[in-house]
């Protein structure tokens, strides 16, 4: 069995055209995660409809130069993946039919 490494509950804001995602590396609980992103927005996240989710992402440069870098999905464990907590500013993007990681986990 593979250990994931510990990461630092640290928000980072990604961003496209269309949306902007909140993120930081490692699986976090999403209470805190919630609470690190209202701090790094200093106040609530108003009109962020999205859920908190656990992925696995990888990055990469962005070849376009319309970006620093892009980060991907990733499959978990793969090589350069790694463990990302997340969520996007709009719920309509967010549409798919995956619970959210606060119904997963027992959180409100």
């Amino acid at each position: 069995m593979s250990r994931t490494k510990p990461y630092p509950l640290s928000v980072e804001c990604l961003y496209t055209d269309d949306t902007r995602t909140l993120m930081t590396k490692g699986h976090h609980d999403p209470a805190e995660f919630i609470k690190a992103c209202e701090s790094w927005n200093c106040g609530p996240l108003d009109g962020w409809g999205g859920k908190v989710r656990h992925a696995w992402g990888r990055t990469v440069p962005d070849s376009s130069g319309d970006y620093e870098f892009l980060m991907l999905p990733a499959k978990p464990h793969a090589r350069g993946a790694y463990p990302v907590t997340t969520i996007i500013d709009d719920a309509d993007y967010d549409h798919d039919d995956k619970p959210d990681v606060a119904q997963e986990s027992g959180h409100a």
